[in-house]
């Protein structure tokens, strides 16, 4: 496999990492659960070491940018799917930018 191929793999691992997290940290309401809550901090810390990884192989600004922006989307989806999240319409476009931004990054 290319470094291309294995820093981005590692960028969708730590994505998947921080948006389990961040299920966590909401279901731990204020770490009220306390297994919830050290489990959302676990899984930041397994989210990091996959971005540590990635930028060894990638650019620190690619990787970065791509795990802040998959991460906010795919946690603002599972929030609306599972937890009833209302999107404005100002939003919505921010999505799509972010989107947008993804894509662009991408194809450098």
């Amino acid at each position: 496999m290319s470094d291309g191929t294995i820093g981005t793999l590692l960028i969708i691992c730590s994505v998947f990492f921080d948006v389990l997290a961040n299920i966590c940290l909401k279901k731990s309401q204020g770490f009220k659960y306390k297994l919830y809550g050290f489990l959302a901090i676990s899984l930041v810390g397994f989210a990091f070491l996959c971005l540590a990884y990635a930028i060894s192989i990638m650019d620190l600004s690619i990787a970065y940018a791509l795990f802040g922006a998959c991460g906010l989307l795919l946690t603002t989806i599972i929030d609306k799917l599972f937890f009833g999240l209302r999107i404005k319409p100002l939003g919505i476009i921010g999505l799509m930018t972010m989107i947008t931004g993804i894509v662009l990054i991408k194809m450098i």
